[in-house]
């Protein structure tokens, strides 16, 4: 396995690539996305919640299925449904198609993501594995800061559906080259999988996800009976995993410091993340006097950023503890979070990008970080399981984030617009009558 161990690496690589840069195509869509399906800033969630559900639910037990079978054969099955995913899109005429193509997304990345990562303890020893990290944080970087400029560029003159016919000639690319230059992989001991488990555990987690839509459209009444709802199912969930010989999310692994540390707080970090992404693209967006391309560049300049640091973190990780970098990144962390308060309809794009860019050194150093913590901390049997874990945890911050950064500004935005067409028409010596037509 360790006979050119880079050049292979390399290759794997392109599969962390596609599946990320699609997701990244996919942000600076979304609001034209949304405006074609009609369907509210303050719901447009709903689009990629599938996608979601399915990735962060079925990682721990696809990379469990890596551990038995080999994790080449993981990885081409899950780019193959990648590229059928991404065709779909571009051909459907209706929503449920793309929302169906959505789902075969989240499945393809949860495929693809904990398998690759597997890969770098069998690979590599331990004192070269920072780099290995580095690499494949610079490799994820690169794809997502790639994709918002490429995916602006290509809505501009292409329309929306144009990202995902670019995304699946990606995939297909990277399909072929990875089932001929990757070596296959030893298998592990042969288990019965948790299919019950994980199908419930993505029923959970899109429910999850979903609250701030229940929230919007159906008020507290039905946010509460969803909470009730899902405090069963997770009640239910948890008993099955006890019972389980091998669950979908090994709690045995969870009572670790070193992975349950990592894991809140990288799911913590995404959340943030992506509400600051989210409502800083549809900021943009809504305004009329930006492009697509300045849309796009958002997501390109915080994951650019991510991207330049992450060769030297990669060094860094091998000479010092890794305990060092999770501050740096809590300490920039904190700046970018300080200069997004400060950002309204008015500001320029040049600094709506400078809060993107210590957002992405934060995310730089953190993952890096964490991802180094979890392979020191996990048996050596349980590689693909707790990378599996981690990358769960990691995704579920992106679409709690996403989603509830979409429904705070949809929501703020309606009454700021209501709130200014209100104080015109007073202005104007309207009635009240008359203001409430005229909003």
């Amino acid at each position: 396995m360790r006979k050119n161990p880079w050049f292979i690496y390399s290759v794997l690589l392109l599969g962390i690539f596609v599946a990320l840069e699609a997701n990244a195509f996919t942000t600076p869509a979304l609001p034209y996305i949304s405006e074609y399906f009609g369907v509210s800033t303050a719901n447009s969630g709903l689009l990629t919640l599938l996608s979601s559900g399915a990735a962060i639910a079925l990682a721990p037990l696809f990379g469990r299925l890596g551990d038995q079978v080999g994790r080449k054969k993981v990885i081409v099955v899950g780019l193959v449904i990648f590229c059928i995913a991404q065709t779909m899109k571009v051909f459907t005429p209706v929503s449920w198609i793309y929302l169906l193509g959505a789902l075969l997304q989240g499945i393809g990345y949860a495929l693809i993501f904990p398998n690759v990562f597997a890969y770098i303890p069998e690979l590599f020893p331990e004192q070269k594995r920072g780099r290995a990290i580095g690499l494949f944080m610079l490799f994820s970087y690169i794809a997502t800061g790639t994709g918002g400029a490429i995916a602006g560029a290509l809505i501009d003159v292409w329309g929306w559906r144009s990202v995902y016919a670019t995304s699946a000639t990606v995939s297909a690319i990277g399909l072929v080259l990875i089932s001929i230059f990757i070596p296959k992989s030893e298998k592990g001991k042969q288990v019965a999988l948790d299919y019950k488990g994980a199908t419930l555990f993505m029923l959970l987690i899109t429910l999850f996800v979903a609250m701030p839509l229940i929230l919007t459209n159906f008020g507290p009444i039905m946010l509460l009976a969803g909470g009730i709802v899902f405090a069963v199912m997770l009640g239910i969930f948890i008993y099955m995993q006890k019972k389980t010989e091998h669950p979908v999310v090994d709690l045995k692994l969870l009572k670790l410091k070193g992975v349950y540390i990592p894991a809140i707080l990288i799911a913590f970090q995404n959340f943030m993340m992506l509400s600051i992404l989210m409502s800083l693209t549809f900021l943009t967006a809504d305004n009329p006097n930006m492009t697509a391309l300045q849309v796009g560049m958002i997501t390109t300049v915080l994951f650019s950023s991510a991207a330049i640091f992450s060769p030297t973190i990669g060094v860094l990780l091998d000479r010092f503890n890794p305990v060092y970098l999770v501050f740096i990144s809590l300490i920039t962390g904190v700046i970018g979070i300080g200069m997004y308060l400060g950002v309204h309809m008015g500001s320029s794009i040049m600094y709506i990008l400078a809060v993107m860019v210590f957002v992405g050194i934060c995310s730089s150093f953190l993952n890096a970080s964490l991802m180094k913590v979890i392979l020191l901390f996990t048996p050596e049997d349980k590689k693909g399981v707790s990378t599996g874990t981690f990358s769960l945890f990691k995704d579920l911050g992106l679409p709690v984030g996403a989603t509830l950064g979409l429904t705070i500004y949809g929501m703020s935005t309606s009454r700021g617009f209501e709130s200014a067409i209100q104080a015109k028409a007073e202005s104007l010596g309207l009635t009240g009558d008359q203001a409430r037509q005229l909003i």
